[in-house]
């Protein structure tokens, strides 16, 4: 005997000459299908008897349909759990310094002149080498990150060789990635980045147009960034030509900024980064402050985000429409994932270091670099997401999209507040301009979306 998932999204109908249609998007397999209107209505009926075998042999396969015993909770959370025990990544986060130049009113963050020592290197470098070697990893996975990491680039320079190293001797993939302000990104820096240092994804924040991002993205002497981010955005599209590099612009939206979201779109597109970049908002979210009481209201920003796709497919970006599966949330809940900081403190979370707010010393933090993990408890606070989401401490317990959300954000959770991606509200309508696009596209190589006998 089988059931309808409850892992299963549909669109709004629409016609398709003389018949009214659906998209199905099962996000147990981040499987879609369109199906006619009379089939999603006897999915909904229970009467799959009606159905031919090819379509419940489709039907099974996508895991629309699955066995009535199934508790699916459990079977999505072990799904994650075993996700997590054989991920061949290791994931390790390097803040190399406590600096940042800019002073957006939204960061939680406290920047000093700070960076990583030598002793701090050698450490790190003996603290990759003994995780590693826990494996098996196949890649160690890199991110440079901040405050403002190329503030700290000449510890980026003295490390990369050694950790790549690191990863020749043992037969494993290094790639890199940076999230920066961009400020520093001089051409030189960038064919760095793209260069010897091994970076393979960079990612940029933008908030919009120059007098809007130049207000909230500015120096911490209260100077604009914007016209020199975007110059050194368009010099590294240039330096990296055809090189194996995704480069990212993410828009921080709350409502000051909302309305400028498609002037930046229109600006980027006319610098010539539209097929270059990959661009996507973000709701302002707490960093351990108040900072989420600016962003819109989630069924306002989901509603605007359609719009903002509508025209980022019309101006040739890249659209994000429908999530894939999702295992493994984020490096939380990776037991030999970390972060460690400018001062060499271990966390398990990007977004709690250097944050006064979580006290001193900080109660997030899980080790040093000198002394090692010695806090699972505290590891375990985040850690343990999966154990508490089926327990029914969140609202993910009973979310169609977990299966490719993960949960979001462990430490939101934690925290009491709710960090549903905007698809929790679009996700029907995503589907729908997912089917709009695919007829777009047809007439390109693309595959039409399959459809149920």
């Amino acid at each position: 005997m089988q059931k309808l998932s409850r892992y299963v999204i549909a669109s709004p109908v629409f016609a398709e000459g003389r018949e009214n249609r659906h998209v199905l998007f099962s996000t147990r397999t981040g499987q879609m299908f369109e199906v006619p209107q009379a089939i999603w209505a006897v999915l909904r009926e229970g009467g799959f008897d009606k159905l031919n075998s090819d379509v419940l042999a489709q039907l099974s396969q996508a895991e629309i349909l699955v066995p009535e015993s199934e508790a699916e909770l459990s079977t999505m959370l072990d799904r994650n759990r075993d996700g997590i025990r054989v991920n061949p990544h290791l994931n390790y986060v390097i803040q190399p310094t406590a600096h940042c130049q800019l002073g957006c009113g939204y960061c939680g963050q406290t920047h000093e002149r700070t960076n990583l020592s030598r002793a701090n290197e050698a450490d790190i470098l003996r603290d990759v080498q003994a995780r590693l070697d826990r494996g098996p990893f196949t890649e160690l996975n890199l991110c440079w990150f901040g405050a403002e990491p190329l503030s700290g680039i000449q510890q980026m320079r003295s490390l990369t060789p050694r950790l790549r190293a690191l990863c020749e001797e043992r037969g494993v993939e290094y790639r890199a990635s940076i999230i920066t302000n961009g400020l520093a990104m001089s051409k030189k820096i960038g064919s760095e980045l793209v260069g010897p240092l091994g970076v393979v994804s960079v990612t940029v924040s933008l908030d919009g147009t120059a007098p809007h991002h130049d207000r909230r993205r500015h120096t911490k002497s209260g100077k604009p960034t914007f016209d020199r981010i975007l110059a050194n955005l368009v010099q590294l599209v240039g330096t990296a030509g055809d090189a194996p590099i995704e480069i990212k612009v993410r828009c921080n939206v709350d409502r000051e900024n909302a309305s400028d979201v498609l002037p930046l779109l229109r600006r980027l597109r006319d610098e010539g980064l539209a097929q270059a970049i990959q661009f996507y908002t973000a709701p302002i979210h707490s960093w351990g402050n108040d900072a989420q009481r600016r962003s819109l209201e989630p069924d306002d920003y989901a509603a605007q985000e359609l719009s903002w796709f509508v025209e980022m497919k019309r101006m040739g970006f890249s659209v994000p429409l429908v999530p894939k599966r999702q295992p493994v949330v984020c490096l939380a809940v990776q037991p030999d994932a970390a972060l460690v900081d400018a001062h060499g403190t271990l966390f398990n979370c990007t977004e709690v270091s250097y944050v006064p707010s979580y006290s001193t010393p900080n109660r997030f933090a899980i080790g040093d670099l000198v002394t090692g993990e010695r806090q699972a408890e505290v590891r375990d606070i985040l850690g343990s997401f999966n154990d508490q989401v089926e327990a029914g401490a969140f609202g993910c317990s009973h979310c169609p999209l977990l299966p490719v959300c993960g949960g979001a954000c462990p430490k939101e959770w934690i925290e009491g507040r709710a960090p549903c991606p905007s698809s929790k509200r679009n996700m029907a309508e995503r589907l729908l301009l997912a089917a709009a696009f695919e007829r777009i596209d047809r007439a390109a190589a693309d595959p039409a979306l399959p459809e149920m006998a």
